[in-house]
């Protein structure tokens, strides 16, 4: 229920950033975060675009979950980028998965994940919103230096994605359907 409550509360109070700035087109930086608190940050920093980086390939969620989809957002960015955790947490993974580096952040109920990166944190660090975990390497988007960054919750077949840029008070806002459990409504 908490887990529910908490992305509600994420996705409420990214919709009416959403309904007024418009969701992210490809190829245009997506939007100015609505907080000024260093609560989310971008993962990526470009010094030169106050919007953040230029996104590649939107979030695109299957239908249903085992459907092919996007899982996250692409975000331009340079080999050798500093990757910043975008908010702060525990870092849950850091290594090599099939063929390239990847890190995950525990954000309570949430976790982020980076990749392609060469990790510089070890697993169980604490890390605050915008401290380097890593680098840019080459691997996710054919054309150019991208990285792919994921929001999730829960574990196992109970995994939710969202987008990532829900946290910036950017993205899209996806509700699921809530099941009544037993001796409910």
């Amino acid at each position: 229920m908490r887990v529910l409550i908490t992305l509600m509360t994420v996705a409420a109070s990214a919709f009416a950033a959403v309904s007024s700035t418009g969701s992210a087109a490809v190829g245009d930086p997506p939007c100015a975060p609505t907080n000024n608190d260093t609560v989310w940050r971008w993962p990526l920093e470009r010094p030169d675009v106050r919007a953040g980086p230029t996104v590649l390939r939107p979030f695109e969620p299957p239908a249903h979950r085992w459907d092919a989809g996007h899982r996250g957002v692409d975000l331009a960015g340079r080999l050798g980028d500093p990757v910043r955790a975008a908010g702060s947490g525990v870092v849950l993974y850091a290594g090599r998965l099939v063929d390239r580096g990847v890190v995950v952040i525990g954000h309570g109920v949430l976790r982020t994940s980076y990749e392609p990166v060469a990790s510089s944190v070890p697993v169980g660090a604490t890390v605050a919103p915008g401290e380097q975990v890593g680098t840019l390497e080459a691997g996710h988007c054919a054309a150019s230096p991208c990285l792919h960054w994921g929001l999730l919750s829960g574990h196992g077949h109970g995994t939710a994605y969202f987008d990532p840029l829900l946290l910036l008070g950017c993205g899209q806002v996806r509700l699921e359907p809530v099941m009544a459990g037993p001796g409910t409504g």
